[in-house]
């Protein structure tokens, strides 16, 4: 009995062992479930969290590309932006000189390939516009340029290019041309620009003059072309503006000679070679000297002694002539200070004729007063001409430039009279004292009679007025009876005397004579 009961025990020990690590292998199996579940949750946890800076961190990179993007965008459109004001001009947003002469040059090395085809360039100025600018004010003339602007873009076609150089300076190049385009164009532009402009209630008119280079395979450079169509634009404004006019080689000739006399003019002055003729002045009545007019002469080192005729037109262009006109107000006062202790000379006045300048550029003009301040002479020793055609233009500026000037006490004379158009109120409204009048008026004397009532008239008129009447360029005896016949008051001219240079350190009776 005692093995059976021991294999009994033994069995239920078994069992009881195989119960326990069934238990324990339960509960470790539960733990291990809880333990799964766990991880699975932190991974989850891990992943969602992942995700979420992923999320997060592809969010600040997608905000970061698109700012990004914004940025190359803002600084391609500040690049676009400042090579289109590099290029354009502010106020008319046309292409400007620097764009203008790089297509220019492109058309020039594109010539050189296709020999066959043809260019032209349109150099275009406006007449008037200084005038608008100056009497209306810059936003006027602003509006006006647009206009311009305006209008010359409707003038051209689709490939050609329109610029602007600056001020009233457009040109256009003419591209693909065939025969007749380029006149077309040009008449085209002098038609659009002659028609009336209404700007803030002002009705405005201009004229275009326009010079055309065409562009051959001779030319290097762009700076070239603008050269000759500039110099053909000067030759028409010369030959009565509104006009187009084609450059040719005897232009350049021309230009050329220009430049040089300038640089010729300036050396002058620097080189003392400019001196001064006096021409007697005489009462028609009595033959007495009543005084000179100051001729401007220019001794030229190589072309010998020059007249005003030969130079004038360039130093008023320059502007060189207000340097000129300085020295001659300072020649004179040395010339009527050495007169001072000669009985003949010393109440004589001086007539110089001075530019239109001196009465419309107000800095000029406050120069001109205190230059003649500072001499020595009495004012009324001194006569200012000026020409009929320095009142063409900014009318009410020069009448009050002439009252200034009187107020220095000098007198005034205008010069050139019956010339041409000339202006019946110029006579009554503007204080001039004496009224010249034109040689070539008083030449036609010497042929004809029918001119003498005007100088009678003009005469009458001037005891009325106020003024004097002196006739220029009498050259025979029989012109000097027939203006005194008709009252003239003073007359110049070679019968009754010609230029002579005095020497400003002493008077001598051996005075050059000058033809």
């Amino acid at each position: 009995m005692e093995p059976r009961i021991k294999e009994h025990d033994d069995v239920a020990l078994e069992s009881s062992q195989v119960q326990s690590l069934r238990q324990e292998l339960g509960l470790l199996k539960d733990q291990l479930t809880r333990q799964n579940i766990r991880a699975e949750q932190l991974a989850q946890a891990y992943r969602l969290e992942l995700d979420n800076l992923v999320a997060e961190r592809t969010k600040e990179l997608q905000s970061a590309n698109l700012n990004l993007r914004m940025q190359i965008a803002e600084r391609r459109k500040a690049e676009q932006q400042l090579y289109f004001e590099a290029h354009h001009d502010a106020l008319t947003k046309l292409p400007n000189r620097a764009m203008f002469s790089d297509r220019l040059g492109y058309a020039i090395r594109h010539l050189k390939r296709h020999p066959n085809q043809r260019f032209a360039v349109l150099f275009i100025d406006l007449d008037r516009f200084k005038m608008i600018n100056d009497t209306l004010g810059h936003h006027v003339g602003d509006l006006f340029l647009v206009e311009i602007a305006n209008r010359l873009s409707a003038c051209v076609r689709d490939n050609d290019v329109l610029a602007r150089l600056g001020g009233d300076e457009f040109v256009v190049l003419l591209d693909t041309l065939t025969s007749d385009d380029v006149e077309e164009v040009a008449t085209r532009i002098i038609a659009s620009i002659a028609k009336p402009y209404v700007i803030e209630a002002n009705t405005l008119y201009s004229n275009a003059s326009i010079g055309i280079a065409l562009c051959t395979s001779n030319y290097i450079n762009a700076d070239e072309i603008l050269r000759d169509a500039d110099a053909a634009m000067y030759q028409a404004k010369s030959l009565g503006r509104g006009r187009y006019v084609f450059f040719d080689e005897s232009m350049r000739e021309q230009l050329i000679a220009t430049m040089t006399l300038e640089q010729e003019l300036r050396l002058a002055l620097t080189e003392s070679q400019f001196e001064l003729h006096y021409q007697k002045i005489s009462d028609l009545h009595s033959n007495e000297i009543i005084g000179f007019e100051a001729l401007l002469r220019w001794n030229h080192p190589s072309k010998g002694l020059l007249t005003p005729s030969e130079f004038l037109v360039l130093a008023e262009e320059t502007g060189i002539i207000l340097s000129i006109e300085t020295w001659v107000i300072e020649e004179v006062s040395r010339q009527i200070d050495t007169w001072l202790g000669h009985h003949e000379y010393q109440n004589v006045f001086i007539a110089i004729n001075l530019s239109g300048k001196h009465l419309t550029q107000v800095s000029q003009l406050n120069h001109l007063i205190s230059l003649i301040d500072q001499q020595c002479f009495e004012p009324q020793r001194l006569i200012l001409e000026f020409k009929e055609a320095a009142f063409s233009n900014h009318n009410d500026l020069a009448l009050k430039g002439l009252r200034k000037l009187k107020a220095t006490g000098v007198r005034l004379a205008l010069d050139d009279y019956a010339s041409g158009v000339s202006s019946f109120s110029l006579i009554h409204n503007y204080p001039f004292e004496f009224i010249k009048l034109d040689r070539v008026f008083i030449n036609s004397l010497q042929k004809s009679s029918k001119n003498i009532p005007l100088v009678k008239a003009l005469h009458d008129l001037g005891e009325q007025y106020g003024y004097r009447l002196v006739a220029e360029g009498i050259e025979s005896e029989e012109v000097l009876n027939k203006l005194h016949s008709a009252g003239c008051d003073f007359g110049q001219g070679y019968h009754i005397s010609k230029p002579k240079k005095f020497h400003t350190n002493k008077l001598t009776n051996q005075d050059q004579s000058c033809a």
